[in-house]
């Protein structure tokens, strides 16, 4: 965890604005690895079975994204990193599409509510990240001494969004 918060704290002096999105989505994985653990221990303690299994991977899914959030070293990479975060945030989120649709089709209310809620958390965290990385490439840009017109980040978002409620 120590550095995992040192390069936390690298990427907050270097780039704050993406930190913060960066940080919430830290803190959520962090809270769902702990709510996942705590479901299974108590899994194992009573029935245990399938679920506690496809559990306990999503648990392991989980961690990894907890890892890629934060994996931001040096600025060059920023666009690429918050590009595979997004990866590692669209497989989790499709992990808790299958624990959900597993645990509601066997019956299991409290783990469908779970993966219910911690789906919801992943979707909204994927559309933070996907609203930073375009503010990123443009960063990136202009480190490497490129003159892109910063001007179009609103209408570059607008169009992307759009083609997600479209």
């Amino acid at each position: 965890m120590t550095a995992v918060q040192g390069q936390q704290e690298n990427l907050k002096k270097e780039h704050p604005m993406f930190s913060g999105v960066l940080k919430s989505i830290e803190l959520k994985a962090m809270r769902h690895v702990d709510a996942l653990k705590a479901l299974v221990e108590a899994r194992e303690i009573g029935v245990g079975g399938t679920i506690s299994e496809v559990v306990k991977r999503a648990g392991s899914v989980v961690l990894g994204v907890g890892a890629a959030a934060i994996d931001l070293v040096r600025s060059e990479r920023v666009p690429k990193n918050l590009r595979d975060d997004y990866t590692a945030l669209a497989l989790a989120t499709i992990g808790y599409s299958m624990l959900f649709t597993t645990a509601t089709s066997l019956g299991d209310t409290e783990v469908a509510a779970l993966a219910s809620l911690q789906h919801k958390d992943y979707a909204t965290s994927s559309m933070e990240l996907a609203h930073i990385v375009p503010a990123s490439v443009l960063v990136f840009l202009a480190d490497e001494g490129m003159e892109a017109d910063t001007g179009v980040l609103d209408a570059v978002r607008t169009e992307l969004d759009a083609h997600w409620r479209d």
